[in-house]
């Protein structure tokens, strides 16, 4: 394995790493890591201008807390991938799951037959294989007393915190958490980032979490469509298997769309690709079950480069078999629909890369035969069956990819074709309907890839070249070619827009102009201009969640469709059953609760006022009996990772760990991808708590090491067990390191830990495992960070070190126990922070209220505690009763602070200015009364008209 140059950047950064290659890797797997040599920029000019635009466009989230780390900002590893290297990779029968800027790396499924070849491409740096994690525990839940109701105000008395906190005090205790929660530290306003199953919201203790992002990384492949206000999955094409090419095609009355998925050969018992097709007769808003057109042979076979064009009510689809057997060669096929009646596929020939035209009454295909040779063909299609009048095949001395083709009237063919070494656009021409081809020069002197010929009308003369120019490395120029004779002549080429990195892109033309929709790094954006030789402008979000590929437009721009990796849904819906057993989100279930759940008198979890970002990665099945397994892949883990980031998330905490591929010389962290992925993230001013592992103690018998990545990570909050009298859980992984290092860092409880039952409503349960000792001590970070919001990730850290239970770090214990409260008293709260010991009006702004400028006042509140009621009164400083506002309290589900603008709306702690009449209110002082369940507040503020 080589080991990875670019972890730790030097002053001059070494923009390539130089592979040492032998044989290619023996991977018995199918799914791969696939590491790059460079991110196609050369020089240190170059790379400074990539990281300015990269810092421009990031997050501000991102940003900020980027900017609190000792190596601020962005450096090499944040810049995108290289995406021709991706393509190239796929045309070759790879089918892309994820891709990391950090590693520099993409995640592929492959048959290992397919590897040697891929290994041996000169941009490609190592391939290792995708390390799965599967974890079979046995009920790893035990029944726990339930604690006795109560509901007396909260009181100091630790008798009465014992009450409060319910069957979760042992847990809190330990920690020292009970202490600062009548504080009022509660974790408000830190995101914190769960890695797990997902979550079921039916217990009390979890109905109300603060949700603040949510993704789904399992539930497959997802399409998505917008008309004209917000983007809506389209519910008949969820949960698909890897998506690829997609293509639509519209007549006006019938959109049809075909795709690229996985399926499954029942003929072989295995799975397999195939195309499938869906149609909507009503623009787009309702679609069709997805049918299959075509299933592949199993596991060595693949199909790409859909192509989809119509005339009146019959549909031409186009494609390529690719066999990836060594040295075979891929197959393509023409077959079409009858409105949505799939009829036949007959054989083109030898192949890939097809592109259909069709003029009047004629069907023109065009293919690339070999590398250097291109087959034409033509056929009349006055009946829907192709009938065909000629072949004749173009040859040239470059290795050529991308033919596109465009047909006119009197006989006159146009074919565009990209050399594949230099990125030249050649143009190709036919008078005589295909007989022949002469050259006419090049349309682009080099560096264009992936070209996309638009033609929205096949007997309107306007024809539309868009390809990205790659002759600059820092910046990928979006641009495009017109012309107005059916592709014969075109003008100069015009640049639209310029970034790192373009994905897919797609053109639409109406009355009122050009609308082009593209991706880049996963986030659709929309231009548009009134006539392509206007200005184009400015770029608008369409879907920024940052998983979205292929991008189509209807021609008359009605609707815009694409597919989404995934989907923004991590909360167990009734629709799940369809993909996941019923079990799927206990586990995260079980951890949220430990984190941020609030039932008073039952369940307290570290940090209830905590804003989570939960992202689903972690797959449940029943494996009979009362055995189940987590499975989980890396790539997953590593893609829901930087996405957390750009987030703006402040903690990880995750219970995966990988031991799979690795042995235990592996576990340095230097050698496993996600615990590179973790460093780096740590390194950018992620908090990662995860968990040290559960040893099978016949396999790993004391005092045997036993440590998962990325738990070897040297950056990361690595978490051991202990049992409630502080000596080692029986099952607790151990270090040290491979390389010597001493892990865990910290212990908490992991035997019996009480956690929310997911399937009832007040039950609890014990749960067993350093997954919950991760949960409490991401809690632990969640406090320090609300106290301390100035501080960085070490700080946190060395803030946990230093007041936990041991002054000497062990193998066992690391540094112990943390006392949260011990490093609150070392490390007094910031003057920024805000506790909320008790209800209370924080702020009112703005203040002065000048109506005439701000159409409301807004009211800040800090709760100490969930309130089933609460109003605002405001009065004159007279004691004039002026109006009551009742506040929603379903909006305010958690203790903590409430002081965003948003937040406040949802409540209804705003108030335009007017009395209970509706009449406006004069110009004065007022006051404003906050009364609770539990508490009353008086502030004071002026209104001025």
């Amino acid at each position: 394995m080589h080991l990875f140059l670019l972890l730790f950047l030097p002053a001059t950064v070494e923009l390539v790493r130089i592979p040492v290659k032998s044989a290619p890797p023996e991977i018995s797997t199918s799914r791969v890591w696939v590491f790059f040599t460079d991110k196609g920029i050369f020089n240190q000019s170059q790379y400074q201008q990539a990281l300015a635009d990269l810092y421009r466009t990031a997050p501000l989230p991102q940003r900020e807390r980027r900017a609190r780390e000792p190596l601020a900002g962005f450096d090499f590893d944040d810049l995108p991938v290289r995406q021709d290297y991706i393509r190239e990779i796929e045309a070759l029968g790879a089918r892309l799951r994820t891709v990391s800027r950090w590693l520099n790396a993409a995640s592929f499924e492959m048959p290992p037959e397919l590897v040697a070849r891929v290994y041996q491409l000169p941009y490609v740096y190592d391939i290792r294989p995708v390390a799965r994690r599967t974890e079979t525990d046995f009920d790893l839940t035990v029944p726990l007393a339930q604690p006795e109701s109560h509901r007396k105000s909260r009181s100091l008395d630790t008798a009465d915190a014992h009450r409060f906190y319910g069957a979760a005090w042992d847990q809190a205790q330990m920690l020292g958490v009970p202490e600062l929660f009548y504080q009022g530290w509660f974790g408000t306003g830190v995101k914190l980032a769960l890695f797990d199953t997902g979550l079921k919201l039916k217990n009390q203790a979890v109905r109300r979490l603060r949700i603040w992002r949510q993704y789904d990384f399992l539930s497959g492949d997802n399409f998505y469509i917008r008309h004209s206000g917000a983007a809506e999955v389209i519910p008949q094409l969820r949960y698909l298997g890897l998506v690829r090419d997609p293509a639509l095609g519209d007549n006006g009355r019938l959109a049809l769309l075909a795709f690229v998925a996985d399926s499954f050969n029942y003929s072989y018992g295995l799975p397999a690709r195939a195309v499938f097709f869906s149609f909507s007769t009503d623009r787009g808003r309702n679609w069709s079950l997805p049918q299959l057109t075509f299933l592949s042979r199993p596991y060595y076979y693949t199909c790409e480069n859909l192509q989809l064009v119509c005339r009146d009510s019959v549909f031409y689809l186009a494609f390529n078999e690719v066999d990836l057997h060594p040295g075979a060669a891929p197959t393509c096929y023409l077959g079409y629909f009858i409105n949505d009646r799939w009829q036949n596929r007959q054989t083109l020939g030898q192949g890939k890369q097809p592109s259909l035209a069709i003029y009047a009454d004629t069907l023109y295909v065009i293919w690339l035969k070999t590398d250097s040779v291109l087959s034409f063909r033509k056929g009349l299609i006055s009946t829907p069956a192709p009938s065909w009048l000629l072949s004749t095949e173009i040859t040239h001395d470059q290795p050529l990819a991308e033919p596109r083709l465009s047909a006119g009237p009197e006989g006159r063919i146009n074919l565009l074709v990209r050399e594949k070494n230099n990125g030249r656009v050649l143009q190709f021409y036919s008078t005589d309907g295909g007989v022949s081809f002469n050259s006419d020069g090049e349309l682009t002197a080099g560096s264009a890839v992936h070209l996309k010929l638009f033609t929205v009308d096949s007997h309107d003369s306007l024809r539309l070249l868009l390809y990205q120019d790659q002759s600059s490395p820092a910046r990928t120029r979006l641009n495009l070619l017109r012309s107005f004779d059916f592709g014969a002549t075109w003008s100069s080429p015009m640049t639209i827009d310029s970034a790192s990195s373009f994905g897919d892109y797609t053109l639409s033309r109406t009355s009122n102009g050009l609308t082009l929709v593209y991706e880049s790094g996963g986030m659709l954006y929309q231009r548009t201009a009134p006539d392509p030789d206007m200005n184009w402008s400015a770029s608008e979000p369409v879907d920024t969640t940052g998983f979205c590929y292929s991008p189509l437009a209807a021609p008359d721009n009605s609707f815009i469709l694409w597919f989404r990796r995934g989907d923004e849904i991590a909360v167990w819906e009734d629709s799940d059953t369809l993909k996941f057993s019923y079990d799927q989100p206990n586990h995260g279930t079980r951890m949220a609760s430990l984190i941020a759940g609030y039932q008073p008198y039952s369940m307290m979890g570290i940090a209830p006022g905590v804003d989570l970002i939960v992202a689903k990665t972690e797959y449940y099945k029943t494996s009979g009996n009362r055995g189940y397994e987590y499975n989980m892949e890396e790539d997953t883990y590593i893609q829901a990772l930087e996405w957390v980031e750009r987030c703006g998330a402040d903690i990880v905490s995750t219970s995966l760990g990988y031991r799979g591929w690795y042995r235990d010389e592996h576990f340095d962290g230097r050698t496993a991808p996600v615990s590179i992925a973790c460093e780096l993230a740590a390194r950018r001013g992620l908090v990662i708590v995860t968990a040290m592992g559960n040893r099978d103690t016949t396999e790993y018998p004391w005092p045997r090491p036993y440590i998962t990545a990325p738990g070897d990570a040297e950056h990361v909050i690595t978490c051991g067990g202990v049992e409630k009298n502080l000596t080692p859980w029986r099952g607790t992984g151990t270090g040290p390191t491979a390389d010597g290092r001493i892990k865990p860092d910290l212990v908490a409880l992991a035997d019996t830990v009480a956690v929310a039952a997911p399937d009832s409503e007040n039950f609890l349960e014990g749960s067993v495992g350093t997954s919950c000792a991760t949960a409490l001590i991401a809690g632990c970070c969640a406090l320090l960070k609300e106290a301390h919001p100035e501080w960085n990730a070490e700080s946190i850290r060395v803030a946990l070190y230093s007041t936990a239970s041991r002054a000497v770090k062990s193998c066992t214990f690391g540094y112990g126990v943390p006392r949260v409260d011990s490093a609150f008293r070392r490390y007094p709260p910031s003057p920024k922070a805000q506790p909320s010991p008790e209800d209370r009006i924080a702020l009112i702004y703005p203040n002065p209220f000048i109506t005439g400028e701000n159409p409301k006042v807004y009211f800040a509140i800090n709760l100490s505690r969930v309130t089933p009621d609460a109003r605002i009164t405001i009065y004159t400083t007279s004691g004039v009763r002026v109006k009551t506002v009742q506040l929603n309290t379903a909006r305010m589900p958690t203790p903590g602070r409430y002081f965003t603008s948003a937040e406040l709306e949802g409540i209804n702690a705003c108030w335009d200015g007017s009395d209970e009449s509706g009449k406006p209110a004069g110009s004065g002082i007022y006051l404003a009364v906050l009364e609770t369940t539990f508490g009353r507040s008086i502030a004071r503020f002026a209104l001025v008209r």
